[in-house]
């Protein structure tokens, strides 16, 4: 089998760069030919990499710790003498002797050292946290202090010069006059509080005459309230009539008003500006004197009256 020419090995891209370079319809280089799926297609601005810190790899979350120094329901104080001396109570040796070269002796040895040394941790650790609490409860209480000494300083500080003379709402006058009595001075209080008693209790009252007189009028209009058939059939035929004698309205058909038309403005004010001396001016004469007469009588009496005819 014979060997293929070294042009065969050529690069496709190669020789194209080079067949092009010979002849290019293009301005721009072969190595400014890029094409649109590429991401450096549009040049974009990129910014440079942020540096920022990793973050912290958290391998599991520690329990709340125990305050093992709070007195809960009547508890005792565990630094104290007692406790300790009661926790870490060595008991007596037994009255067994033991071989010391058999291996149950040295056992029991290595036991006893064991529980000496955990009495040991024990009274010391307690001893040792006791001392860390009291360390960071005074530097918390200090902590406290300082806090709450600013805050009271900071309340009872003087207005500044600056939020004095910019503030628009409150002058000197009344700042002094808040800060000594507490209130503005009202010497016609009691006055005017008894000027307010009495314009409500006025107020009450006119309500409840109105109670009254609105109860009365009621009253007086409840004998006329139709609460039976017959009372709605006779009011029926009073205001349309009967089958046979419907009403008409003056002769030109059925209506709910009686036979006359209803009166219109015109007839109110020609009955108000006619002569005087006709018999409609002296008709409407002891009309509108009636009224009067019955007006008068239902305010010297305090209630509705009947229409005086």
């Amino acid at each position: 089998m014979s060997r293929p020419a070294a042009a065969a090995w050529r690069c496709t891209s190669c020789a194209n760069a080079i067949t092009s370079s010979s002849r290019s319809f293009s301005i721009s280089t072969a190595t400014r030919k890029i094409g649109p799926e590429s991401p450096r297609y549009i040049d974009i601005p990129e910014p440079p990499q942020q540096t920022f810190k990793p973050r912290p790899r958290i391998k599991g979350v520690l329990p709340v710790p125990r305050d093992i120094f709070h007195k809960r329901r009547g508890g005792i104080d565990k630094v104290t003498p007692g406790y300790l001396d009661n926790a870490t109570y060595t008991p007596a040796p037994s009255d067994k002797r033991v071989n010391k070269h058999e291996p149950e002796a040295q056992r029991n040895d290595w036991k006893a050292q064991m529980a000496d040394k955990r009495r040991q941790n024990l009274r010391e650790g307690l001893t040792e946290l006791h001392e860390r609490r009291v360390v960071s409860d005074a530097a918390t209480n200090r902590r406290t202090a300082r806090r709450q000494a600013e805050r009271q300083r900071l309340i009872e500080a003087a207005e500044r010069e600056d939020e004095r003379l910019t503030n628009p709402t409150t002058t000197l006058l009344m700042q002094t006059i808040a800060s000594e009595n507490g209130q503005l001075p009202d010497p016609n209080r009691e006055a005017r509080l008894s000027e307010m008693r009495a314009r409500v209790a006025e107020k009450e009252a006119a309500k409840a005459s109105d109670r009254q007189d609105a109860l009365h009028t009621l009253y007086m209009h409840a004998k006329d309230f139709i609460v039976t058939e017959q009372q709605l059939d006779k009011a029926i035929d009073a205001a349309f009539g009967t089958a046979n004698e419907p009403k008409s309205f003056g002769g030109k058909g059925s209506s709910v008003w009686s036979v006359e038309l209803p009166q219109s403005i015109q007839d109110k004010l020609n009955a108000a500006n006619r002569s005087r001396g006709t018999v409609a001016d002296s008709e409407w004469i002891a009309t509108t004197t009636n009224q009067r007469i019955g007006k008068i009588a239902e305010q010297l009496t305090g209630g509705k009256m009947d229409n005086v005819s």
